[in-house]
């Protein structure tokens, strides 16, 4: 008796593994095509032609692409967009800027650099990327493929951290043969996953350190004082979730010169190593006598709401004042400061004396190494090793850019006791501000 009970109850669950097994095959199946359907769906939207990405990267949360579209009639043409589907339901445009060039149309997403196609606020799935082009002597809108002629490479990126999850973003160009084409697109794939234990969310540069002490006030030193506000706004931003990198702390501190930052174990190394989305650098001023307050330095070519608001909460949190410094201004205590044409003409006479070829310097790009060189081609980065002085940043020519500000947190000689009082207070308003930028981004 007992021998046919157990045939039977092995007999039930062979049925339900094969039942269970036909389920899921025929799931699968049913999956695979459903995805197969899709995405024929977005390939008969697609032109023949396809856009040609001259460059693409990542800049803190923002996606950004430039590429050109031969064949354009200028007289012809009503409007583009960058145009996001994932062939079902989720379809969102958002702005490019165009010109032409002869018979080419050119176009990019990038007049601000950390606004426009935000990827933390994609859910899970799998998008493609088209130019959506409106022609004066089309009724419907013709839709662009793209196909990478940047030798950039695809890029992995994790979002920051939110409620202790991550997501994992591959942007990847790809290919498929439909109704006997090779389509190449754009693909945007989003997963959960968990942030590797080497990328951070947000990574805190205290300025100078070691040999380099920076401004210097009797025993008070520009280096220590950054270090002590670098080491509580961790704390501070820990306690909200981020996960953060200090480019220098206690340990390696003494290590630190004023030329080894793009060495192995330099602090522009340590932050590009992270793969953070922000970076603060704090600073500290010195200045003639008539000078004061706080400065915060942006990225050129970005929005400065960010940069705006911490630094009004700065001044509502603490007794500094707005700087009365008005080179470089943008804002009360916003500032941008790229290199200017004299300053362009030292370096290149600098680099003839020294023997070696001029940097392609700009006046877009920034002056301030910190924000110029974490940022990679996003901000024109160019430390490549030429200039001996300096070791080569490797990461100079990277596609996967920080979002970094330089806060120069007052004058050494007219602000240095505020600084040394009201730390606590500085550090809120600051962390308050990544907070609610973060926040406003993924809504």
């Amino acid at each position: 008796m007992f021998k046919k009970i157990l045939t039977f109850v092995m007999f039930i669950f062979i049925l339900i593994g094969l039942g269970t097994g036909l389920y899921f095959a025929t799931f699968s199946k049913s999956k695979n095509k459903e995805q197969q359907e899709i995405k024929q769906a977005i390939f008969e939207k697609m032109q023949t032609k396809q856009v040609e990405v001259t460059e693409i990267f990542t800049y803190g949360k923002c996606f950004n692409f430039s590429g050109k579209l031969a064949g354009v009639s200028k007289d012809n043409f009503e409007s583009a967009k960058l145009y996001l589907t994932d062939g079902n339901e989720f379809e969102k445009t958002y702005p490019l800027d165009a010109n032409f060039q002869d018979s080419d149309f050119l176009f990019t997403t990038i007049s601000e650099i950390n606004t426009g196609l935000i990827l933390d606020d994609l859910p899970e799935g799998e998008y493609v990327v088209l130019v959506r082009l409106k022609l004066n002597n089309s009724v419907n809108p013709k839709y662009y493929s793209l196909s990478n002629a940047s030798n950039l490479p695809n890029i992995e990126y994790f979002t920051v951290t939110q409620e202790n999850q991550n997501r994992k973003i591959n942007i990847d160009f790809k290919s498929q043969k439909y109704d006997n084409r090779d389509y190449a697109y754009l693909s945007l794939t989003v997963a959960n996953a968990e942030k590797p234990a080497e990328v951070y969310d947000i990574v805190i540069d205290a300025g100078h350190g070691g040999k380099d002490v920076g401004e210097k006030s009797g025993t008070d030193t520009e280096a220590d004082i950054t270090l002590a506000y670098a080491k509580l706004l961790k704390e501070r931003l820990q306690e909200q979730g981020f996960k953060v990198k200090l480019t220098r702390d206690d340990a390696n501190t003494n290590t630190y010169t004023a030329t080894n930052m793009y060495d192995e174990n330099g602090r522009i190394s340590i932050a590009c190593q992270s793969k953070a989305k922000y970076m603060l650098s704090f600073h500290i001023n010195n200045g003639n006598k008539g000078l004061k307050g706080l400065e915060i330095y942006s990225p050129c070519k970005s929005n400065l709401e960010f940069a705006q608001n911490m630094a009004n909460k700065i001044v509502a949190y603490t007794d500094i004042e707005y700087s009365n410094n008005n080179s470089f201004k943008k804002g009360e205590g916003v500032y941008v400061r790229n290199y200017t044409k004299s300053v362009i003409n030292e370096l290149a006479a600098t680099a003839t004396k020294k023997g070696y070829e001029p940097y392609n310097i700009t006046l877009e790009t920034p002056y301030l190494y910190t924000i110029r060189e974490v940022g990679g081609i996003a901000t024109n980065a160019y430390v490549d090793g030429r200039n001996k002085s300096y070791s080569a940043n490797r990461y100079y020519q990277s596609n996967q850019g920080i979002e970094c500000y330089q806060i120069e947190m007052g004058y050494i000689k007219n602000d240095l006791e505020i600084l040394k009082a009201q730390m606590e207070q500085y550090v809120t308003a600051i962390s308050e501000a990544v907070a609610e930028k973060n926040a406003k981004q993924s809504q």
